[in-house]
């Protein structure tokens, strides 16, 4: 990944990194690694080369990493079965996020979490309460942060491993959508679900049709209203019998 500038004045960058998500990434992308005491590593080294990269290619003046707290946060008290599949994280992989954590002090790096949030909630809240002048890099291997795009919020999806990275902005997610907006894409996941969050969507309907479907009626609200308006009886009933789920 490389980051171009334009002639133009840049505005001041504000790089905030879901470290739950990439630290995740490494440890799957990556051999397994550990110390002579048996201290397993290979996450936290994968994470640490990303970050030294990005700070080389991005060059921000501010700087936060975000982690996930617990597992309990209020989506679990409005939705019991909300990540419900996953299984336990691997000891292999628990252990490093404390030195994660260590490595950040060293490095002297803002680290946020907080009880009852996702590090997504907290890289939203700073997405849209950064400074007026600043441009919010988002860096992520999640896709629900896509939503938070706009005229000076960028997404750095990481796509696969550690290296490969897709630079999302507005125009980026369009084209891969089919021309909805990012805030679009919450609907687009009501209809189809997400799988890797238990959600489950209308079963049946796949990113193709919910994509077909937010395109031409635009919200998930506004598709269920016009069920008697779409073609195919098997989609119907799909869409009459799951409308509490969408």
């Amino acid at each position: 990944m490389s980051v171009k500038e334009s002639g133009e004045e840049m505005a001041d960058k504000f790089l905030v990194i879901d470290g739950s998500s990439l630290i995740h990434r490494a440890f799957f992308a990556l051999p397994p690694l550990m110390t002579k005491q048996g201290v397993h590593t290979g996450a936290v080294y994968g994470f640490c080369n990303m970050l030294v990269k990005l700070l080389g290619d991005v060059k921000p003046k501010w700087l936060a990493v975000a982690f996930d707290k617990s597992r309990k946060t209020f989506r679990t008290e409005m939705f019991a079965d909300y990540k419900g599949q996953r299984k336990p994280t691997p000891s292999e992989l628990s252990e490093q996020f404390p030195l994660a954590r260590r490595l950040l002090e060293a490095m002297n790096i803002t680290v946020l979490e907080t009880d009852g949030y996702e590090a997504d909630d907290i890289i939203g809240t700073f997405a849209v309460h950064a400074p007026q002048n600043a441009e919010i890099i988002i860096v992520t291997g999640d896709k629900d942060e896509l939503q938070l795009l706009d005229e000076r919020v960028k997404v750095y999806f990481t796509k696969r491993g550690i290296s490969d990275i897709k630079a999302y902005d507005v125009a980026a997610f369009a084209a891969d959508y089919e021309g909805l907006s990012p805030k679009q894409l919450i609907d687009l996941k009501g209809l189809m679900g997400d799988s890797s969050d238990n959600i489950p969507g209308v079963p049946g309907v796949g990113p193709k049709t919910a994509l077909k479907l937010i395109c031409e009626y635009g919200t998930v609200e506004k598709v269920l209203e016009n069920i008697a308006q779409i073609s195919g009886k098997s989609l119907k009933e799909k869409l009459e019998n799951n409308k509490d789920a969408a």
